[in-house]
């Protein structure tokens, strides 16, 4: 968090104005971490930066040159504004009680110039101070809480029909001839759609996902601060302290109607807004009724934590295994999961046991690659994924061309549990019986190296290499004492 300390300037400092500007920027665009003491220090911080007037400017006056009244004095209200936006929109009724006030002051001050720029930049500005609200979740704050301030709401949905004419005429052109084609459109289409964050039967493969047909799937997620219950056919969630898992939707805006029906919206269930971990302002349904006597449970699916510790702590190559495909030219064939979205989140973790290369892989030019040694304690770099149980069976047995684990053979057969972490199970792959000490080929250390780099940004390359030759047990003196490779085995290796 930027340690930036915002004053007003009683003459210009250029280099001064634009690092508080950044830093408010900056501001916008972490997460509302509420229990985080030096955020909530900082929301204060902005706070008290506000003037009588509704304003954030950062020039003690507004007698200045109208563009750099746009720079300093209305982009600085536009990015604070926006920032007890989002903040109103992810806090609890405390914090709104103690930003309604600052934020209503905010918003009027914000219909000053009609978000314009500053001469021939009206409509770049306009489109620069819309793209600064959208950060704060505008279409779900007009949804929500359209009424705090009619005169910004009627603003925004005035600016909203403007930029529809725009693309209705196809006529994209600034004064000066600027094509802002592309910029209007993605406003128009942000506005016209909205982000959902589904955890129960709306999920992909579950009974109401035909809700959902004709959204588009985002990707995994997840969102802090909720607590999971077992309603019987459908989960509840409601405010707690555990983290729920789940699938982020971009909705049109058209069906969002069916799905607050779906969930008796304001009856069973209320439409709110959250911010998910990947700082997404969405939209998800709480439930409203008791919850005394139903099960709590961690999520609507099994979850597992699938720790790897060699090729597959490179994500694009880990990808191959849920989605399908090879991994770049050459690699072996992965069938698809039948639920291809990707992990909930991905963890750096420490495997207490050392990781070694052995066995001759066809994947691999015949050359050796990565196992865990779990005959003793030690210690080796992990990437763990949070997947779903079945996604994480289909991983296992595409490691054994497509057989599940079952403790024979000469590969990964061997299940380990690591722990917990979330509350979810952690596991990992490997072969408990030692294998044959065996060279890994160059493509394979370098892909090792990518993953490593890709996850430990702080590592050294000289560090990356120690660690890499400490794996080769090649020139030790120890040897394994395990049998001889069935060389007819199939292996799909994938650490």
């Amino acid at each position: 968090m930027n340690d930036t300390k915002f004053t007003k300037l009683n003459k210009p400092d250029f280099d001064r104005l634009y690092e508080m500007k950044s830093a408010m920027r900056n501001f916008l665009d972490e997460e509302a971490d509420f229990k985080n003491t030096k955020w909530m220090e900082k929301l204060d911080e902005i706070l008290e930066f506000q003037d009588a007037d509704g304003s954030f400017k950062l020039l003690s006056s507004n007698k200045i040159p109208s563009d750099a009244r746009v720079d300093f004095c209305h982009e600085p209200t536009y990015i604070c504004t926006s920032i007890l936006m989002k903040t109103y929109l992810a806090g609890d009724d405390e914090i709104r009680e103690k930003l309604e006030c600052p934020l209503f002051h905010g918003l009027e001050m914000s219909t000053s110039r009609n978000l314009n720029g500053h001469g021939y930049e009206a409509l770049q500005g306009k489109i620069e101070a819309l793209n600064i609200f959208m950060k704060g979740g505008l279409r779900e704050f007009i949804d929500l809480y359209g009424e705090m301030n009619s005169k910004f709401t009627d603003m925004i949905l005035k600016i909203k029909k403007e930029f529809e004419s725009f693309e209705e005429d196809e006529n994209f052109k600034g004064e000066w001839g600027e094509d802002y084609s592309k910029e209007i459109l993605e406003v128009n289409k942000y506005f016209n759609t909205r982000k959902v964050f589904v955890y129960g039967t709306l999920m992909k493969g579950e009974g109401n996902h035909h809700f959902l047909e004709d959204s588009k799937l985002l990707g995994a997620s997840s969102v802090e601060g909720y607590d999971m219950y077992n309603v019987g056919w459908f989960p509840a969630i409601v405010r707690g302290d555990s983290r729920i898992l789940g699938e982020l939707y971009e909705v049109s805006q058209e069906d969002m109607p069916s799905i607050d029906a779906l969930e008796g919206e304001g009856s069973l269930y209320r439409r709110r807004c959250e911010i998910t971990k990947d700082n997404e302002i969405a939209y998800l349904y709480e439930y409203l009724d008791d919850i005394s006597g139903l099960e709590r449970i961690n999520s609507w699916r099994d979850y597992i934590w699938y720790v790897s510790y060699g090729s597959n702590m490179l994500y694009e190559r880990f990808l191959t295994y849920i989605e399908g495909g090879a991994f770049e030219d050459g690699g072996s064939y992965n069938f698809p999961c039948n639920n291809t979205s990707e992990p909930v989140e991905r963890r750096t973790i420490e495997i207490p046991h050392d990781m070694y290369f052995g066995n001759n892989s066809g994947s691999w030019n015949g050359c050796g690659v990565s196992f865990l040694d779990t005959s003793r304690k030690g210690h080796a770099l992990g990437v763990a994924y949070l997947i779903t149980r079945e996604q994480f069976e289909h991983v296992a047995a595409e490691e054994n061309g497509g057989r599940f684990p079952d403790g024979y053979g000469n590969w990964y057969e061997d299940i380990n549990t690591l722990g917990e972490m979330d509350g979810f199970e952690m596991v990992t792959i490997t072969s408990n019986e030692l294998r044959p000490y065996e060279k890994p080929c160059e493509e394979y250390l370098n892909t090792l190296k990518r993953g490593i780099r890709q996850n430990w940004s702080e590592m050294s390359e000289e560090e990356i290499d120690s660690y890499l030759e400490s794996c080769d047990r090649t020139n030790s003196n120890s040897a394994s004492t395990s049998s001889s490779i069935d060389d007819d085995e199939e292996d799909k290796d994938c650490e």
